[in-house]
């Protein structure tokens, strides 16, 4: 890396860190609302036990959670570790996009496929489907900045790329929605991060995509062979027909969602 970005990754990443935080924040709304139904725009955030809406000083990323200590201010029910980890996470990987990227308009990009990802991935480890418009207003909010911000320096590869992966993804996932149209397949479970995945990949060339395949293919089967091997372990401690979702862990029971992610991962810093 050229030592003349260093200043300028001093200031983008701590940034993206921090923003990373509150979009983690928002992520954790996304992912209870969403498979309800619900908007995640109205009304205010809420303590799902008491329905009390929080204030503003309740809601700031893992701050208020410390503060309360995990604790409803109002019915004292205790709160999920897991929104300040959402928050940490997200913050973590805002951060790791934008050094992958260099802190470029492009970073934003990226950002906006990751947060995807990582709603996408929450509410499918969750048991639940995450609805397609998840994946469509990330891909369609990174895709729009991809073209401004790397059409106006003229990265026309990333903008080519990343319209050509979109549309593959589409295709594919078009593909395994005839086959499977009420996705009983668990394989198929969270397909709509095929999307994020075209589009994130399709950006950095093809050396990070052809890594991130191989990572795909990879992590595919793995989570498949396990899936397997733990259904067939519960099915011969007298649990015969038990499902791959009640028998295995989260992460290998939706082996799409787990190879993507980890695709996405990989040919990130393989473009790094």
């Amino acid at each position: 890396m050229n030592s003349d970005g260093l200043p300028l990754l001093a200031v983008t990443i701590p940034l993206a860190g921090v923003a990373g935080l509150f979009v983690g924040s928002f992520l954790n709304v996304v992912v209870y609302r969403t498979p309800l139904g619900l908007s995640v725009a109205a009304p205010r955030s809420f303590c799902p036990t008491c329905q009390r809406q929080l204030r503003w000083w309740e809601n700031v990323p893992v701050v208020s959670w410390a503060l309360l200590r995990g604790r409803c201010r109002t019915c004292r029910q205790p709160i999920s570790m897991r929104y300040p980890l959402v928050e940490l996470a997200t913050g973590g990987i805002f951060a790791l996009v934008t050094w992958g990227w260099r802190g470029t308009i492009v970073s934003a990009a990226y950002c906006a496929l990751a947060a995807g990802m990582v709603a996408v991935g929450l509410i499918e480890y969750g048991g639940q489907r995450a609805p397609l418009s998840v994946a469509a207003v990330a891909v369609g909010l990174g895709q729009a900045i991809i073209l401004v911000g790397a059409g106006w320096q003229h990265h026309w590869r990333i903008v080519t790329g990343s319209l050509i992966g979109t549309v593959a993804a589409l295709f594919i996932y078009g593909v395994l929605r005839s086959r499977d149209p009420a996705c009983t397949d668990p394989r198929g479970h969270g397909r709509s991060a095929l999307l994020l995945a075209g589009c994130w990949v399709g950006g950095l060339g093809l050396v990070p995509a052809a890594v991130g395949a191989g990572t795909w293919i990879v992590v595919f089967f793995l989570c498949t062979v396990g899936t397997w091997s733990a259904t067939r372990q519960t099915s011969g401690a007298g649990a015969p027909g038990a499902s791959p979702e009640r028998t295995s862990h989260p992460v290998l029971s939706t082996p799409l969602v787990s190879a993507v992610a980890m695709a996405m991962v990989a040919s990130l810093i393989a473009g790094g």
